[in-house]
């Protein structure tokens, strides 16, 4: 099953699908994964938990949700404020 933005959102701990595009093109930039080719608002989710794991300090294990809800959270106020 694809995802749709609102459910990226989520997965990122972003409040809405609009933040997520708002920051969707520096996410990109940053490897995030694009769309599915020819859907342009579904996402694979294995690709996108592959993003996000890969974007954890190699030193750390993986977190359990609460705690990669709060990295998420964390990340989005980096991002917004750069």
């Amino acid at each position: 099953m694809l995802w749709t933005a609102h459910q990226v959102a989520q997965a990122l701990a972003l409040p809405s699908a609009r933040a997520f595009h708002c920051r969707r093109r520096r996410l990109e930039q940053a490897g995030f994964p694009p769309p599915v080719a020819g859907l342009p608002d579904r996402w694979d989710p294995r690709a996108i938990e592959a993003w996000l794991a890969a974007q954890r300090p190699p030193e750390h294990a993986a977190p359990n949700a609460a705690e990669a809800l709060l990295i998420a959270r964390a990340r989005g106020m980096l991002t917004t404020e750069a």
